[in-house]
């Protein structure tokens, strides 16, 4: 029997690191509208426990996929493919890069960083505020470029979904409907 969606762990995975992805960066961007105090401080603190979550959420779906192989490709262009290839990948190195890039920019601030307040990680490197600003400006950067290509992922998805009707969103849908062409 061919697989055609993703198996629940994978489809979970997912769904729980976009959620993650998301809420990471509407705290990174909201939390610069707020004033310097306790809110902000417990915003960066919620903030940074989400990206090591996104990280650590992103190293788990790359070793299941090791062990749980993605369902057969559905017909596509040569073009097609390879765009969602570079997109998969892209957002695969965000997801690792931008909270390691994070991480580095707030120990590089002399930051400790904690996971939402059972786990500490001491910064292992040095202050240096000149590399913390750097890596600073890396880590927002990248940010942003991953929610264009967030973007980017989701437009598709819905288009296949709407207006191809080849099934691609329910693949990753718990339950999700499959058409005709991908049974």
């Amino acid at each position: 029997m061919t697989q055609h969606r993703y198996d629940p762990f994978t489809q979970s995975l997912h769904w729980m690191t976009a959620l993650a992805v998301i809420a990471a960066y509407a705290i990174g961007i909201g939390r610069e509208a707020i004033p310097k105090g306790d809110l902000r401080s417990l915003l960066l603190g919620l903030h940074m426990s989400i990206g090591i979550l996104v990280l650590g959420l992103t190293m788990v779906r790359i070793g299941w996929r090791n062990f749980v192989p993605a369902p057969v490709p559905l017909p596509a262009t040569k073009c097609t493919a390879l765009a969602a290839k570079l997109v998969h990948l892209g957002l695969y190195a965000a997801m690792l890069a931008i909270p390691v890039l994070g991480l580095l920019a707030a120990w590089a601030k002399g930051r400790d960083v904690g996971l939402f307040g059972l786990l500490a990680f001491p910064s292992p490197i040095g202050q240096d505020k000149v590399l913390a600003k750097s890596l600073e400006g890396a880590h927002e950067v990248a940010a942003h470029a991953m929610m264009l290509l967030v973007g980017l992922h989701a437009a598709a998805a819905i288009a296949h979904q709407t207006i191809l009707k080849d099934g691609t969103l329910a693949r990753m849908l718990p339950g999700g409907r499959l058409t005709e062409t991908v049974r």
